[in-house]
């Protein structure tokens, strides 16, 4: 089971680099598109929304039926307040709760087209793993597809305030982004103090690990914390054993490997992660693991929870 999970998540790296690639806008999309900053009062429709793949999308009236193909987008919405227009979801949107009393249409690497066509939705927010064909198929019956993609907390912060601009939630928007700025700020501030900075090796299955500019390998960077895969030049690199043994991570963060079975790879005993059992797990699919890993309103207390990790004394 479990190397049918890795293979499928690894399948799923590989589509959202090809996809971001091929929109020829990877960096529009690690900064969450174009966007102005939080704005208050109701929406004035028509408005138009320039989404992380660089497409304008005019919203011609305040949608009554929305259809959410990423975890992080359903997130936004409940936060919003509007998981009462939410009428799909995928198969993997398990928060809040609420979320679970939404129709399932699969999952987001292969969504049941027909379905989310059957729920007649005014709205899809998606993210990068849709297809040209699944978009064109939806598209064609006059909703509207919303593509998002952020790569940093500050762009999940925008994704959160373009959405509040489309489904009319701007004053909670800005209330849910204030909230944020302010943990975030106040997490930097405590990272950078810490002494030494700390080398870290995520490892998210397989040895692929996060690059600069991906979402974790952002979240790096605002923990003060140096990243072994940071000069690989990809936003999933996939690093041998013998380059992380040379990179000698301080600490060993994974996102599916269990603690035993790193300490059993031949030469990780000379690493000092394994040396001064620092190695940290999060089992896949888990709720520490998704708040980390999900772009969504929670993603500052992922950035703690990660900060606390690597520097435990300077979070205690």
């Amino acid at each position: 089971m479990k190397k049918k999970v890795l293979k499928s998540l690894l399948m799923a790296l590989a589509c959202a680099a090809l996809l971001l690639g091929a929109a020829g806008c990877a960096q529009k999309g690690q900064e969450g598109g174009e966007v102005s900053g939080a704005v208050t009062g109701e929406t004035a429709y028509p408005v138009s929304i320039t989404d992380d793949l660089g497409n304008n999308v005019k919203i011609e009236k305040e949608p009554a039926k929305i259809v959410s193909l990423s975890p992080a987008n359903t997130e936004i919405l409940f936060a919003l307040g509007v998981g009462d227009k939410v009428v799909g979801r995928t198969d993997y949107c398990n928060y809040p709760e609420e979320a679970a009393q939404v129709a399932a249409i699969g999952d987001y690497n292969n969504p049941n087209v027909e379905k989310i066509i059957s729920l007649a939705p005014d709205v899809v927010l998606a993210g990068d793993l849709i297809s040209d064909d699944v978009r064109s198929q939806i598209e064609a019956t006059g909703a509207k597809v919303i593509t998002f993609t952020p790569m940093s907390v500050d762009a999940v912060e925008s994704t959160i305030i373009n959405t509040g601009k489309v489904v009319n939630a701007n004053d909670k928007a800005k209330e849910i982004t204030d909230s944020m700025t302010k943990k975030y700020d106040e997490i930097k501030e405590k990272a950078a103090a810490a002494n030494p900075q700390k080398s870290v090796f995520i490892d998210i299955g397989g040895y692929y690990s996060a690059g600069d500019n991906s979402l974790l390998g952002n979240m790096l960077k605002d923990i003060n914390a140096k990243n072994i895969a940071s000069d690989a030049g990809t936003d999933w690199p996939q690093l041998s054993v013998e380059q992380i043994i040379a990179k000698n991570p301080d600490v060993y963060v994974s996102f599916f490997t269990t603690p035993d079975e790193i300490k059993k790879v031949p030469g990780f005993d000379q690493v000092n992660a394994v040396k001064n059992d620092a190695i940290v797990y999060y089992e896949m699919l888990s709720p520490d693991s998704d708040l980390i890993q999900r772009p969504g309103p929670r993603v500052v207390d992922g950035l703690e929870l990660l900060a606390a990790a690597v520097y435990p004394d300077q979070f205690k």
